[in-house]
């Protein structure tokens, strides 16, 4: 198959109408970020225990691109059920509580509510215009497109996904590097988030005192 510039202009516009309209994007992008944030977490976990990375900022700066990767692990396996979705839109969302005790849920809950609200951040930064992008190379792949200069093969997802969110994430890094490194100053004897809130808190509370 083959196009020439017009039509492949016209094909991935309509490509990209349609599946905004008729596939679930926040519901997608929610649970690619859990994914992404999961990796993230297990990353950063086993630098530490088994790494012994006590720094907060390598470690999660590690991380990160660890995560980053799943990401595009992540993305690509949505494009295959974008490719072959018929466009109702369902799937088996509501099945993924199913036997999980009620402390469980609710730690999935916070972390989906986080995700939920990462999703909306990725959305108004055009992040979902990138899903989309690499949706269409994934789905039209091998398609030549003709252009007056040169010739052209449909199907780089991956470099389209890249080109489409290396500022965000490279935003994201920065900040999640930042705050690792002053909250590890704060608490220099720290070696996660968590540790370091707890010992913030109670140096707030002994100074209170």
């Amino acid at each position: 198959m083959s196009w020439d510039s017009r039509e492949y202009i016209r094909q991935r516009s309509a490509f990209l109408s349609d599946r905004r309209r008729h596939h679930p994007m926040l519901t997608a992008t929610t649970l690619i970020l859990m994914v992404t944030w999961f990796v993230g977490w297990a990353c950063s976990a086993l630098l530490l225990w088994l790494g012994g990375i006590t720094s907060m900022p390598l470690r999660y700066a590690l991380s990160f691109l660890v995560s980053y990767g799943a990401f595009f692990l992540c993305v690509r396996v949505w494009c295959n059920s974008v490719h072959h979705d018929h466009g109702d839109g369902t799937g088996n969302i509501g099945d993924l509580g199913g036997g999980v005790d009620p402390e469980g849920c609710l730690y999935v809950l916070v972390i989906a509510l986080a995700a939920f609200v990462v999703a909306g951040l990725f959305w108004a930064s055009g992040g979902f215009a990138a899903l989309l992008e690499a949706a269409f190379e994934v789905t039209f792949a091998g398609t030549v497109v003709r252009r007056l200069s040169h010739t052209e093969i449909v199907g780089h997802w991956a470099r389209a996904l890249f080109l489409n969110s290396w500022i965000q994430a490279l935003a994201a890094l920065v900040i999640l590097v930042g705050i690792a490194a002053t909250l590890q100053r704060a608490a220099p004897g720290a070696e996660s988030f968590s540790q370091a809130l707890k010992t913030l808190w109670s140096q707030r509370g002994a100074t209170a005192h």
